[in-house]
């Protein structure tokens, strides 16, 4: 296992029989949150507007046939981690839940930089792409935080562009404006109380 703020990565095994994931949705403040894991790890995280009944987007950014329904206890760990992904943004001292990631080296070291990112912080692509010694890689950061299919676990919401507008986000530019506000506000009524 690797860390990365506190974020434990694992890195998903490569086989000729791919795991079985299960998937579960829930209603959170940030609009609805559905996921996808292994026995051990957190595969993907979505958030959409509406309720996905049939995983159908899960299924779609995993890039899988349809995703079987997690059951009971397994359903019960679900919730439990988006839960606790929601709550990370603001404390990050939570314990690290396990990621199953994807992509190509260069996201995975994208998305490494990107939760070095404090809570409430920003930093432009351009910025991040700097930071990671690859100052003419600013679109290429951009599209590694495009490829992310771990809304939150991997706060690519954090990542803006060098105007300060918000860029892009895969999961809505308006929920993006909402989650930094948030941040922003927590991290304000932690410094005054």
């Amino acid at each position: 296992m690797v860390s990365g703020a506190g974020v434990g990565l694992v890195v998903a095994p490569k086989s000729l029989n791919p795991e079985t994931l299960a998937w579960t949705e829930l209603e959170t403040e940030l609009g609805w949150a559905s996921i996808a894991t292994s026995s051990s790890a957190i595969h993907a995280l979505v958030l959409t507007d509406q309720s996905d009944p049939e995983g159908v987007g899960l299924s779609q950014v995993l890039n899988r046939p349809a995703l079987k329904t997690a059951r009971a206890a397994w359903a019960n760990q679900n919730q439990r981690w988006i839960r606790s992904a929601i709550a990370r943004l603001v404390d990050e001292t939570l314990e690290p839940l396990p990621l199953a990631l994807g992509g190509s080296l260069f996201d995975r070291e994208t998305w490494r930089h990107i939760q070095l990112i404090p809570p409430g912080d920003t930093m432009s692509y351009q910025q991040l792409a700097r930071k990671m010694n690859r100052s003419s890689a600013a679109r290429a950061v951009a599209s590694a935080c495009g490829r992310n299919r771990l809304a939150l676990l991997i706060p690519c919401h954090r990542v803006i562009r060098s105007d300060g507008g918000l860029g892009g986000y895969r999961w809505q530019l308006d929920r993006k404006a909402r989650i930094l506000t948030h941040e922003r506000e927590a991290k304000r009524a932690a410094r005054e109380g």
